[in-house]
């Protein structure tokens, strides 16, 4: 065998894509090359087979991590009543957790129904907010001025509130609170919708361009924005396309620091994909959050959110949340996914796959500016339409089990055991003019080996 390899490619030219493709082509025995071989993201964008060189420089600027904590964790927690949530959040909080990400609905559905500030107390009892800062998900409906003054009162150094980027409250509360990060672009909704990863790119940015002009407009910097908010990037189990994913982001939202002359960071918090959650054979859902976990942590994250295995199905109980505590655990103490800067750095696919997802998002992103910005972004808005057609045309590939859905579509078998959760709803998306799927829905019915 050693010596049929060499002999094999004792001729051939390494680096040099005219030299390689003629023998795939004969080892694919008449097969079309593209067809065989050629695939390509959402947006169009080739993904190989193979990189000899990398299309664009995408090199990356990317934060230095701290060595022990190279990521933020923060756990989401939706308890239906904030005695079950205090007791979740000092149990994660042992285990690992570094953030309190805190959902909260009035009605208890599918948050924490925290409606006074003695409800938050209740939830945060016995808690160090100033060494754990309690951060509000987008998706929370509550009273966010009187809920900042509470934890304030609690001497929160930090925090965050979650408010979109077109909240007229954005630029008062940040100067009452100059620590804290007061919006969030939660590009995830264009992602759970169904939209494309460059149009996913571009809705961040064009939050962002809101939230800067919304601090210019009222006195403040670029600089001041930057340091009040952060930008939440879905990442899933397509692990070396969520990896240039975020590297993408960081690139476009860093090239927009750039136009207002400021080098302060941008803060990306990954979280791992909604969409792709399973209520039929939930197990599986462990190596979609492990793959996706993966992705977010060598593409750069500055905070990431596991999902709990069962977010398809309810709340998660104390497993559930353990499980996807421990992910973090895993990757950073054993496996040291941490430890390099921009791992993914040099590698011929990422930086090709990384500067072609910028250029597209950009061009996303220079039409919502034309077209108004992120403010603009009415129901029937263009780029609204065009995340419509996206997610018509996932579900029609999803529907012809392409690709099939591991434990749905394919290899679909009773689980065989329960895997236990609590009553709850899914969170509604944090901007209704992008309503959620999920895959497992539109997946065709199937199960063939």
């Amino acid at each position: 065998m050693h010596d049929d390899l060499h002999a094999l490619i004792k001729d051939m030219t390494f680096g040099d894509t005219a030299a390689w493709r003629p023998l795939a082509e004969k080892a694919l025995r008449g097969a079309d090359f593209d067809e065989a071989l050629v695939r390509h993201t959402a947006d169009g964008i080739a993904r190989g087979p193979v990189f000899f060189s990398a299309a664009a420089d995408a090199s990356l600027d990317a934060p230095a991590r701290d060595r022990y904590l190279p990521w933020q964790i923060r756990q989401t927690f939706t308890e239906a009543d904030t005695g079950a949530a205090n007791a979740a959040i000092l149990r994660d909080l042992m285990g690992g957790v570094s953030e309190i990400g805190l959902l909260i609905d009035p009605n208890g559905e599918w948050g924490v129904p925290v409606v006074s500030a003695d409800d938050l107390d209740a939830a945060l009892d016995g808690v160090d907010i100033s060494i754990a800062p309690v951060f509000l998900e987008p998706s929370s409906l509550a009273d966010h001025g009187m809920l900042a003054k509470r934890l304030g009162e609690r001497r929160a150094k930090t925090g965050g509130l979650g408010l979109p980027p077109d909240h007229p409250d954005i630029v008062p509360l940040a100067g009452d609170y100059p620590d804290w990060r007061i919006a969030s672009v939660d590009a995830r909704c264009v992602h759970d919708s169904g939209g494309t990863e460059a149009q996913e790119i571009a809705y961040a940015a064009a939050g962002l361009a809101e939230i800067i002009a919304q601090f210019i407009d009222q006195g403040g910097s670029a600089e001041a924005a930057l340091a009040h908010c952060e930008i939440a990037i879905a990442v899933d189990a397509d692990i070396h396309l969520s990896i240039c994913k975020l590297r993408a982001a960081r690139l476009v939202l860093g090239q927009i620091a750039k136009a207002y002359e400021t080098d302060a960071p941008v803060r990306l918090r990954a979280v791992t994909s909604g969409r792709m959650m399973t209520r039929q054979d939930p197990w599986t859902n462990l190596i979609r959050l492990s793959a996706a976990g993966f992705a977010g942590a060598v593409g750069g994250a500055d905070i990431m959110t596991v999902l709990p295995a069962t977010h398809a199905l309810g709340r998660p109980d104390r497993r559930a949340r353990r499980v996807a505590r421990n992910l973090h655990i895993l990757m950073q103490e054993e496996s040291h996914l941490g430890l390099v800067r921009d791992a993914a750095s040099g590698a011929y696919l990422h930086e090709t796959l990384t500067a072609e997802l910028a250029t597209k998002a950009w061009a996303i992103f220079q039409q919502i500016e034309a077209d108004g910005g992120f403010s603009a972004l009415s129901s029937d808005a263009g780029f609204v339409a065009d995340v419509g057609k996206a997610r018509e045309q996932l579900a029609e590939r999803y529907s012809q089990q392409d690709p099939a859905i591991i434990g749905v579509s394919r290899h679909a078998a009773p689980d065989l055991r329960e895997m236990r959760y609590e009553p709850g709803e899914v969170a509604p998306a944090s901007d209704m003019r992008f309503p959620a799927m999920r895959l497992e829905n539109v997946a065709g019915a199937g199960g063939g080996a």
